[in-house]
């Protein structure tokens, strides 16, 4: 059992030593790595100081009756003269092949 053993560990380092790079050089990245994407999003916020200052009426500050009114006024917007209407059926061609 030991003799068959041996040979097959070297037979199966070998096999592993061939899938190895030997010019592997690991990756290095800039410096400035990310720096982009932070400038990016950085630059599509409006405000900056929007955290320091927040509005008077700020849904932080909004209390639950004046929450309430404005989910309400939000959904009775939709009643029946902004409802929205389906489409109309068109027919093109003549289907029936005559």
């Amino acid at each position: 059992m030991k003799t068959h053993t041996i040979p097959a560990l070297l037979a199966c380092a070998l096999w592993l030593a061939g899938c190895g790079d030997g010019n592997f050089r690991p990756y290095r990245l800039n410096d400035s790595f990310g720096k982009t994407v932070n400038q990016l999003v950085t630059a599509q916020i409006s405000d900056l100081q929007a955290a320091k200052n927040p509005p008077p009426n700020s849904p932080r500050i909004m209390d639950g009756y004046a929450g309430g009114n404005v989910i309400r006024t939000y959904r009775n917007g939709f009643g029946q003269d902004n409802a929205v209407q389906p489409p109309q059926s068109v027919t093109i061609g003549n289907i029936s092949g005559q």
